[in-house]
Parts: C-alpha cells; sequence; structure tokens
C-alpha cells in the first residue's frame, strides 16, 4: 500500500501497470485520470484477499500516457490480452481461462462462393486471410472489442445494402460478430475491399453508403451509423493491426495470435523497464 501512496503520476489519461517484486505485470487498468484513478488505488480498503491481495504484492507502479480516455481503454484491452495479468477478472486468475480464449481468437476469412462472397470468422488463417483480430467476436465486452464487433456487423450490413434490393434485413446480420455472412459484392469494389481489411484504406465505407443510395429512405440514417460504426472497426481491427506489423517490420497481412502478443510485449518494455 505505501507503494501506491508515493506514486506520483499525471493528472492525464492513460494506462497504468501494478508490478510485482520481480517485475511481473500483475494487473493493468485505464484511466481518464492516472493521478486520481491511481489516489483511489491507495485509499481502497478491504480483507487481503481476492482481488484487494494485489495491492500487498505490488512493488513498483508504471503508465503510459495516451491521446484521451478512449485511447487508453483500447490500450488496456491490447495489454491485458497480450500481458495475461493475473489480477484482471477478464483473463482469469494466474491467466487460467485464457487457453480457452486463445481458442476463439479469429481471423476474418473471405472465399468466392459462386459470386457471392463467403465471410467467415475461424481460428485458423487459410486463403485470403486478414487479422489476427483478439477483440473481434461474441461475448468481447471491452469498448475496443464492442467497437470492432458491432463494427464488423456494421461493415457487413452495408456491403448488403450496397449490393441489391429488398428491405429486409438478413438475420444474421442484426446480431453482433456473425461467424459466417455470404454477399454479393460488386466486382468493382473488391480491392477496395481487400484493402480495408487489410488495413490500407478505410474510405470503403462511404463508397459502400454511395452504393447503397437507391435503398428505401427509412434505412438510410441507420446506414449512416452503420459507416460511422465501420470505421471503429476500421480503427481498432484491420489499422491496429497493419500499423503494429509496419512498426515492427513485420510482412503479409496477417498477424499470429503469439506474434500479435509479443509485439505489445516489445512496446510496453520500455515503459515496464523504466
Amino acid at each position: 500500500m505505501n507503494v501506491l501512496r508515493e506514486v506520483a503520476a499525471p493528472a492525464e489519461a492513460g494506462v497504468y501497470l501494478f508490478l510485482g517484486a520481480l517485475d511481473e505485470v500483475l494487473y493493468v487498468g485505464k484511466a481518464g485520470n492516472l493521478k486520481q484513478r491511481l489516489a483511489q488505488h491507495a485509499a481502497a480498503k478491504g480483507p487481503r484477499v481476492g482481488l484487494y491481495k494485489r495491492y500487498d504484492l505490488v512493488r513498483r507502479v508504471v503508465w503510459e500516457v495516451a491521446a484521451d480516455e478512449e485511447a487508453a481503454a483500447w490500450r488496456e484491452s491490447e495489454l491485458i490480452f497480450a500481458l495475461r495479468p493475473p489480477y484482471n477478472a477478464n483473463t482469469g486468475v494466474r491467466g487460467v481461462a485464457v487457453v480457452g480464449q486463445d481458442a476463439r481468437i479469429p481471423y476474418i476469412v473471405v472465399r468466392d462462393r459462386a459470386g457471392l462472397l463467403e465471410f467467415r470468422l475461424e481460428t485458423v488463417a487459410e486463403g485470403r486471410a486478414y487479422g489476427c483480430f483478439p477483440h473481434l467476436g461474441k461475448g468481447v465486452a471491452s469498448s475496443l472489442g464492442i467497437a470492432c464487433s458491432d463494427g464488423y456487423t456494421a461493415l457487413l450490413r452495408l456491403l448488403w445494402a450496397s449490393g441489391g434490393t429488398g428491405e429486409r434485413m438478413p438475420g444474421a446480420i442484426t446480431r453482433s460478430a456473425p461467424e459466417e455472412f455470404s454477399v454479393a459484392v460488386d466486382d468493382a469494389l473488391r480491392p477496395a475491399l481487400h484493402g480495408f481489411l487489410s488495413g490500407a484504406r478505410g474510405k470503403l465505407v462511404n463508397e459502400l453508403l454511395l452504393a447503397a443510395s437507391d435503398r428505401p429512405a427509412f434505412m438510410m440514417p441507420a446506414l449512416r451509423r452503420d459507416r460511422d460504426a465501420a470505421l471503429r472497426f476500421f480503427a481498432g481491427g484491420p489499422k491496429l493491426v497493419r500499423e503494429r506489423r509496419l512498426r515492427h517490420g513485420v510482412r503479409g497481412r496477417m498477424l499470429e495470435v503469439e506474434t500479435y502478443r509479443r509485439l505489445v510485449r516489445e512496446e510496453i518494455a520500455p515503459v515496464i523497464t523504466g
């Protein structure tokens, strides 16, 4: 507890890490105001069991400033995924729950099926695959997970709206992050779709919205919201993967799950070592 009382963090948004005696990461948190949040930790009271036990184990606190609270929340999700700290509730104590979670980390695999594009969330990258996307899928409750999962579904709705007629939206794309969905995509839009899923070009969503402009007027406000949501998926999914690959000099359009973790660990290592 004395360690927490001595922390002099800035009054800025960011992520913070509790470190143990061997500089192991015990816990990762985020805050809109690091100084205020760490002061709350220092003042916390409770029996030294469960999550409160982590305070007795803390030997150092380090932090990384973020642009704003949302950026801090997204960074927190990335660090929890990569570091698997034992006292974060969504990793399970000492990472026990992580093995099952790893099995659900998807790639987006796109296949041409008789003129339709089939989109599948698969754990093996075969054929034309993009990812991996650790924060995409059902049941991912972090703000980054919601942005990716809801935004991916919004992208599928835009593809559907741009590719045909009719007012009845398929049920699969009224729910978050369907495991599979097939849709007609104009050949002229397919290069832009590849650029979008590769993280290189986000303008696809405006092209899709334009292509869907002949849909009934009552559908357009929802489709404009889908455009904004799909851009959030682009930022938190494909673009994030691409920027990480380029920053670390990794070739190809995908990152393997363990490579993704390793690169995030390398990014935060200077903060941990001081």
